[in-house]
């Protein structure tokens, strides 16, 4: 076998060895796509049922809230009512500036 034939067989080899190279690359980003889409869904999954969670727990405390405002008002207005104007006063000083 002379020297150029051995050259081109080994050119050849190097040939496939680079486009097994390229397959097999391609092949384990395509399995990394896969993989990272599944996890940025699952996390997207639990962040959406925290939220949900989140919102439901802050609803409540809103409904807590409203009625306790709503006992306060019914059992002493006048009150109430003197505790929202110098409130109201107050935010506004504060927002005027």
């Amino acid at each position: 076998m002379s020297t150029t034939e051995s050259r081109t067989a080994d050119l050849s080899n190097l040939e496939a060895d680079i486009a097994a190279l390229k397959r097999d690359v391609a092949s384990m980003i395509e399995h990394l796509r896969g993989g990272l889409a599944g996890r940025a869904q699952n996390a997207a999954d639990q962040i959406g049922a925290s939220t949900e969670r989140l919102y439901g727990l802050a609803a409540a405390e809103g409904d807590l809230a409203a009625k306790a405002v709503a006992s306060c008002v019914n059992q002493q207005p006048l009150m109430c009512l003197l505790a929202a104007l110098g409130l109201g006063f107050v935010g506004g000083r504060l927002l005027s500036r």
